[in-house]
């Protein structure tokens, strides 16, 4: 809904000692501890980037495509630390940036609104507002296409590992399959992640990042292995 732009937006105005939010064209009073909770019904919901750059959506659905990407994360916080935080970091600065645009166009609207036309060429604290506004936009403009730069680089460093991440994103949902053959079968993600995190961790270190990820796509497939053959029936 459109009348939800200004608030998942975060587009504050200050008057004096005052918060405001403007909505279907009335000012509100905003408290900065207000905190919304939205919940959609749609199994799968699709959101534009816009939406998702504002918000923090929380899908409980394992998709075998979002389930590589979790795993992605996971292995690369273990094997390069530093590199996922850097990533973790840059998404963070992006959504600050786009929020900070935005309640810059929100506050540049609301001035010029409340300004007098006849005196608005004269009207040196807008003219000022205008070029401090101008100013900021360009430097937020430069830190996006910078922070953008950094991203491709860290995306393709984390890419080396997507291998495993698919492989224990396949496992998985092949592990999930078992319930066909006997309805007890059931495996929970976090049982999963669990026996995933170890084979990891038991993994034998190598100087080459190709033998490396060999070993960890090795360890991870023997590990499920073994921990869902450990749980099978007799007659199977």
């Amino acid at each position: 809904d459109a009348v939800l732009g200004p608030v998942l937006a975060r587009a504050v105005i200050k008057k004096g000692r005052q918060l405001f939010l403007k909505l279907s064209g009335e000012f509100i009073d905003y408290n900065p501890k207000f905190q919304l909770y939205l919940q959609s019904k749609l199994p799968n919901p699709h959101y534009r980037p816009e939406i998702a750059a504002q918000c923090t959506i929380i899908n409980f659905i394992v998709t075998p495509d979002g389930l590589e990407e979790q795993i992605l994360a996971r292995v690369v916080n273990v094997e390069k630390p530093e590199l996922e935080q850097q990533k973790q970091e840059l998404v963070r600065k992006q959504n600050e940036y786009k929020v900070i645009l935005s309640q810059l166009e929100e506050g540049l609207l609301g001035t010029l609104s409340a300004a007098d036309p006849t005196t608005i060429l004269e009207n040196l604290p807008l003219i000022e507002a205008l070029e401090k506004t101008k100013a900021t936009a360009k430097d937020i403009t430069l830190q996006v296409q910078s922070a953008q730069a950094t991203e491709l680089e860290i995306n393709h460093s984390r890419e080396l590992y997507r291998v495993v991440a698919a492989e224990g994103s396949v496992l998985f949902f092949l592990v999930n399959q078992l319930c066909i053959v006997e309805h007890m079968y059931q495996y929970s993600l976090d049982s999963f992640l669990t026996f995933l995190d170890k084979a990891i961790e038991r993994t034998a270190l190598a100087e080459e990042i190709a033998e490396r990820i060999g070993r960890l796509t090795s360890s991870i497939r023997l590990t499920i292995f073994r921990w869902v053959n450990r749980g099978l029936f007799e007659e199977h």
